[in-house]
């Protein structure tokens, strides 16, 4: 009897249910990354009347009339999927998950004001774009010299801009100075997939821009996410890097991302002509915490950090050490940097904007070179800054600024002085004096600017704005003016035109007492530009502009001080670029840069062609998405050859029975031409809940030998050529849930 009371009761149970119908639930996410989708339509096929919609969970439930099979159809955002439903008595009811994968176009995008509304030589590019670019191995900053007035620096991702060397450069990442930017390795130390986008300023920057005569490379990062807890992982050719980032909660995110280098950990040195290198080792790492106060305040806490690690042996038959007898031995070279900072972006009303900054930075430096001597060196400093954005009308705004910084010195010195400049041919470092120096000191720095820009017509912008800097290890001030047009002739033709004074501190071996001058005065630049910019249609867009720039104490060497500002300079040129935008499957660009750089010895009156003067460059880009899935990309560069001091015999020889060369005149001789093509594919792969993004490199494709220099047996009567070194293929596979 119990079991037909069983069967009775299922039976019901079962008829029931056919009566009643049934009820299915599912989810929709978003393919790869595993978003709840709201918003998702779901309806039976040909069961008219049958309709859910997901909620903000991406939850949906959806009323079935009985035992059956059935077809659920999922729509979101145009994209459909089918999934078939099978129901029969006593079956569990299962439920029902849908992975849409949105078209790009469609997906979670942030839409984002310009950082700063000023235009004048001012070229933006995102880091996404640049990491992407062929032969860039997936460094933004390698990308950076496939950009207008840009040179490449053989061995190094550092760019040379419009006449100045990497060194007349300053980098600024979330509005922080970042005194350390590469590795040796010539690799950025920053996470490719954190970097926003780039503003390159080539001339006449804003004045609250310092201690810089070259160019401004300002990075923003990215926010961290807010949506779920997540990470990526990064293999690439010379590095392994984790990301992890998330919410903490509704009102606090924060992603902190790490790298290292694993070459060294399978090939521990080459060799060559007697040189033992040890693989180069590094390390870098960043974060940042994001915390809304409220409506009005916004606090953020950022951390970066990195180091590199070099050693390398000369034999004594080597002939490095032949010609340089001190350099025969061990050589070591340790540098490290990090940087902590607390930022409070704060609304002071519907017209006032102020941002607070306390940043400390760290330098520790190591060096040994082998019988030249040691080199210890520690840095730790201290900056306050402030900047209030004032909109006095529509159209017009005041932006103040200030900083107050402090930087402490260890230096413990025992090393060949040599005092050497880009106007000394010959610099030996055996013959040096040797010189030891321990100090200890502070430097300080005061800064103060102001700039009004304002709409004085519809179509006419003036910029005006003025740089007041003082430091007390040189004892110098500065007041340095800078102005900008921005004339919008058209609806799609922009004119500018700008002019500002510049100045930057000569490097620290220069200005250091013993090896130095701690009497020198700074650097002076004045920067020219004119250009105009137009948009031809949606796709398509042009832009050229000239610049001129004048140098002035620069910094020689001196018998009797060590060095003295004695030098000037001057760079010209004419850029224009021609850019598809990423609007469809074909985007990229082509950069023309004409130009032409010189130096002076005021004290002998020699002239000569700059290190990185190119007179003629020129890099084609290009990318073509074959899908969703896949996208390949080219970039090609051609470039005049650059400068060289040829040796040209001998002069004689040193107490030690070395021959001393004899050299023409500085920069006097030309390399070869240059020129390479380097391909990339990358491939898109899309799961449930996690993507694996990959890319390979073709450099060189061509296998051009492009020639960087010449190196010179002991009595210098013949050469040999020095090729460019370059990794024939690069890759990277990343891995992001």
């Amino acid at each position: 009897m119990r079991k037909v009371w069983w069967c009775v009761a299922l039976c019901l149970i079962a008829m029931s249910s056919q009566a009643d119908g049934f009820k299915v639930s599912g989810q929709v996410f978003e393919k790869g990354t595993g978003r709840s989708l709201q918003g998702a339509q779901v309806t039976v096929r040909d069961l008219p009347g049958s309709a859910a919609e997901s909620d903000a969970s991406g939850s949906f439930e959806i009323d079935l009339p009985g035992y059956g099979d059935f077809e659920l159809e999922l729509r979101y955002a145009g994209v459909p999927l089918v999934r078939a439903v099978h129901l029969e008595p006593g079956g569990q009811v299962p439920v029902q998950t849908f992975y849409v994968r949105l078209p790009e176009t469609l997906r979670e995008m942030v839409v984002t004001a310009p950082r700063s509304p000023d235009r004048v030589s001012k070229s933006v590019i995102s880091g996404k774009t640049l990491s992407s670019i062929a032969g860039s191995g997936g460094d933004p900053l390698a990308g950076l010299q496939a950009m207008p007035g840009v040179v490449a620096v053989n061995g190094s991702s550092a760019p040379a801009v419009r006449g100045s060397g990497p060194g007349d450069n300053v980098y600024y990442v979330d509005g922080l100075v970042i005194g350390k930017l590469f590795h040796y390795g010539s690799l950025s130390v920053f996470n490719a997939d954190l970097i926003e986008d780039f503003n390159l300023y080539s001339a006449a920057f804003s004045p609250h821009y310092g201690d810089v005569t070259g160019a401004v490379i300002d990075v923003a990062l990215r926010k961290p996410r807010t949506d779920r807890l997540g990470g990526k992982v990064n293999v690439s050719l010379m590095g392994a890097d984790f990301l992890v980032e998330g919410p903490r909660n509704d009102d606090q995110s924060f992603y902190f991302a790490a790298r290292r280098s694993y070459i060294d950990l399978f090939i521990k040195q080459i060799e060559d002509k007697g040189v033992t290198i040890q693989i180069p080792r590094y390390w870098d790492y960043q974060g940042k915490y994001l915390w809304n106060l409220n409506d009005a305040n916004k606090l953020s806490f950022h951390l970066h950090g990195a180091g590199d690690q070099l050693a390398l042996n000369f034999s004594a038959t080597s002939n490095a050490a032949i010609r340089e007898p001190v350099l025969a031995g061990d050589l070591s070279l340790s540098d490290s940097g990090a940087s902590q900072a607390v930022i409070l972006d704060s609304v002071l009303s519907d017209t006032t904007l102020n941002t607070l900054t306390l940043q400390h930075r760290t330098r520790d430096a190591s060096n040994r070179i082998a019988q030249a001597g040691t080199l210890d060196l520690t840095q730790e400093s201290l900056l306050l800054r402030d900047q209030v954005r004032l909109e006095l009308s529509a159209g017009h705004e005041l932006t103040l600024g200030a900083e107050l910084g402090q930087t402490k010195v260890t230096v413990d010195a025992d090393l060949n002085n040599t005092p050497c400049t880009q106007f000394d041919a010959n610099c030996d470092l055996t013959t040096g004096t040797r010189e030891q120096l321990r100090d200890a000191f502070t430097s300080r720095l005061l800064a103060m600017s102001v700039q009004d820009r304002k709409r004085v017509r519809d179509d006419l912008t003036l910029v005006g704005g003025v740089r007041y800097s003082k430091e007390d290890y040189l004892d110098r001030s500065y007041t340095e003016p800078r102005v900008g047009v921005e004339w919008e002739w058209s609806r799609d033709t922009l004119l500018t035109a700008g002019w500002g004074r510049h100045n930057q501190m000569p490097t620290g071996q220069q200005i250091v007492r013993v090896f130095g001058n701690p009497g020198l005065d700074h650097i002076r630049a004045d920067h020219r530009v004119v250009g105009i910019a137009q948009r031809l249609d949606a796709d398509w867009n042009w832009k050229s502009e000239a610049y001129y720039k004048r140098f002035s104490n620069l910094v020689v060497s001196d018998r009797t001080l060590n060095y003295i500002n004695a030098a000037s300079g001057k760079a010209y040129g004419l850029e224009f670029l021609l850019k598809k935008e990423e609007t469809d499957k074909l985007s990229g660009w082509f950069v023309l840069n004409l130009a032409k750089s010189q130096r002076r010895n005021d004290v002998t009156g020699e002239a000569f062609r700059f290190e990185y003067d190119e007179p003629v460059n020129t890099t084609l880009v290009g990318r073509y998405k074959l899908d969703e899935d896949w996208s390949f990309g080219l970039k090609w560069n051609y470039h005049s050859g650059s400068p060289y001091t040829p040796v040209i015999g001998t002069s004689g020889n040193y107490p030690d029975g070395r021959f001393i060369p004899r050299y023409a005149g500085i920069n006097s001789g030309t390399l070869p031409v240059y020129h390479k093509l380097d391909l990339r594919a990358d491939r898109y792969m899309v799961m449930d809940r996690w993507k694996l993004n990959a890319y390979f490199e073709l450099n060189n494709v061509y296998r051009r030998k492009n020639i960087a220099g010449y190196t010179y047996n002991a009595d210098y009567s013949t050469r040999e050529e020095v090729y460019t070194f370059e990794l024939p293929i690069s890759f990277g596979v990343q891995g992001e849930f």
